[in-house]
């Protein structure tokens, strides 16, 4: 069964408009500006310190003996230093 011409009217009257008032795309825009500073900028920080600790703070484990060198200790390290060194890659320290 096909659809009929009226079955199509129906359902493109039930999808939402695109809202185009401009106040609120600069609403959504300094929100977006709020969140980017508030948020982005201290977890970018943190890992870009973070980059430059984990090295350190593995040696100090391992060299004390509270880490062992294994496959999964050096998979997690790898994983956590480079996903440190990605998300802090654009941090500037002042």
């Amino acid at each position: 069964m096909g659809v009929g011409k009226e079955g199509c009217d129906e359902v493109r009257g039930m999808l939402p408009t695109p809202n185009t008032d401009p106040q609120t795309h600069t609403a959504v825009g300094r929100l977006a500006s709020v969140v980017g500073t508030s948020v982005v900028s201290p977890v970018r920080a943190s890992a870009f310190w973070t980059t430059i600790l984990l090295p350190i703070v593995a040696l100090a484990l391992l060299v004390t003996g509270i880490a062992s060198v294994s496959l999964p200790t050096i998979a997690g390290f790898l994983a956590a230093y480079g996903a440190c060194a990605i998300a802090g890659h654009n941090h500037t320290p002042h």
